[in-house]
């Protein structure tokens, strides 16, 4: 018999998962998609919303079988937009049309994700609303080395950059309060990219992120998967690299004012000023608190620790260099370009988690 007509073997739905919907993009699925359709209604789920993001005419029997299922919609992209932008167009007409679920578990199509996981993510999004629920899955033996590789990458850089050790980045099993899915469409990214922005907005906004333990399933080498290693991956790792890309801007145009005053005037208090000030205060305050942590809480706090953190950043960079140039006669400039590397990573990490944290409590 056909899955998507056979008859539902949970006459009465759990309370807590009935008020759960699933969201599945989908791009060119074969028959795993309404065989998971059908065993997440068997398990008392809320509505199943399927994007068909493109695919080609070869679905349309599969599609339309979804549609007419009841509690299923399918959303229709007529090209092919990218991961990101079929999540974002199933979060959409969630808060649109289910008013009355509080939240929603985002899967895969392509059997990655079993029934009783997707399950286990759904009830922990019920007991932990304020947070986001991710399905981690465990990369033991049998995982594709381009998946084991990237993710171990992915979740290195991921910790040093954001502060959130996360054991799966790349884990497409998620669950999102409705107040999560409606700021999950102000998230940027169209693609693969847009998962790992979810994570680091999570992150930097101080909602929290929740892992819940996931079977790992790679079928046939992952061949099913329609993430490119080197495109996507490129995205991705874009994502966290322009949280270094910032500050490394800054940290060049404060060598810049810094040299040149230096060269002019031989004067090292005014140089190191001249740079910080122009530089610390106007530029670098104004690109980590909008573009490197996204925070959008008011200035008065954050400015008040940034310029602790500068006086203290300006004082310790004052004495170390001015220790390597009189005691080891080292350069002044390279001797400040060996002390800022050294500094950036502790300021990094103090203002990621000191001054630019969101308060617990949201906005």
């Amino acid at each position: 018999m056909d899955p998507n007509e056979r008859a539902h073997s949970i006459s009465a739905p759990d309370p807590v998962l009935r008020d759960i919907a699933v969201l599945i993009p989908a791009y060119n699925p074969d028959l795993k998609l309404p065989q998971l359709v059908a065993q997440l209604l068997d398990r008392g789920l809320g509505p199943i919303l399927v994007v068909n993001d493109g695919s080609d005419a070869r679905g349309d029997r599969l599609f339309e079988n979804i549609a007419q299922t009841p509690g299923c919609t399918v959303l229709q992209h007529a090209v092919n937009l990218g991961k990101g932008r079929a999540l974002k167009t199933g979060l959409n007409y969630f808060l649109l049309n289910y008013t009355d679920c509080i939240g929603l578990v985002t899967a895969d199509a392509d059997g990655q994700h079993t029934p009783d996981d997707i399950v286990s993510v759904a009830r922990q999004l019920a007991s932990n609303p304020k947070y986001l629920i991710l399905g981690a899955r465990r990369f033991e033996k049998g995982v594709p080395l381009r998946s084991r590789v990237g993710n171990v990458l992915t979740r290195w850089l991921f910790a040093f950059l954001i502060g959130k050790r996360i054991s799966d980045t790349q884990s497409g099993l998620r669950g999102l309060s409705r107040d999560l899915c409606a700021r999950a469409l102000q998230i940027d990214g169209e693609r693969y990219e847009y998962e790992m922005n979810m994570l680091i907005a999570a992150r930097t906004q101080a909602r929290g992120i929740l892992e819940q333990s996931i079977e790992t399933i790679y079928l046939g080498g992952n061949e099913s998967s329609h993430f490119n290693p080197l495109t996507d991956s490129l995205k991705i790792y874009f994502v966290l690299f322009r949280f270094l890309l910032s500050s490394l801007l800054a940290g060049a145009m404060d060598l810049v004012v810094f040299a040149i005053t230096y060269t002019s005037t031989g004067n090292l208090t005014l140089s190191l000023l001249l740079g910080r000030v122009v530089i610390g205060s106007l530029v670098n305050f104004g690109l980590n608190k909008r573009f490197v942590f996204h925070n959008h809480a008011g200035i008065a706090r954050p400015l008040v620790k940034y310029y602790l953190l500068f006086c203290l950043n300006a004082l310790v960079s004052y004495l170390c260099i001015q220790s390597l140039h009189s005691r080891y006669g080292v350069n002044v400039i390279s001797a400040k370009v060996m002390v800022e590397s050294l500094l950036f990573i502790a300021s990094f990490s103090i203002q990621r988690a000191l001054i630019f944290a969101s308060p617990q409590d949201g906005d």
